[in-house]
């Protein structure tokens, strides 16, 4: 399973860590969210924290079988 650790931003790179970051900043400010898109098809992705055996990443809003970094097993 492909994991997504890195997305577009404002036509920039970045982390899920940095994203996660500016997630929490605009939350706690009662902001919009900034979009994140997959750097692979450009399609919007969100950010998830780690939680279990699962680190932090992000995954497409919708699926897109034909992107290489779509989780598959769902």
């Amino acid at each position: 399973m492909p994991t997504m650790t890195e997305c577009i931003m404002n036509g920039n790179t970045i982390s899920i860590n940095k994203a996660l970051t500016l997630r929490d900043q605009a939350d706690n400010r009662g902001v919009n969210r900034e979009d994140y898109l997959c750097t692979k098809c450009h399609k919007p992705v969100r950010a998830h924290k780690s939680g279990g055996s699962v680190g932090a990443h992000f995954e497409h809003h919708k699926r897109n079988l034909d992107c290489p970094l779509q989780n598959t097993k769902k």
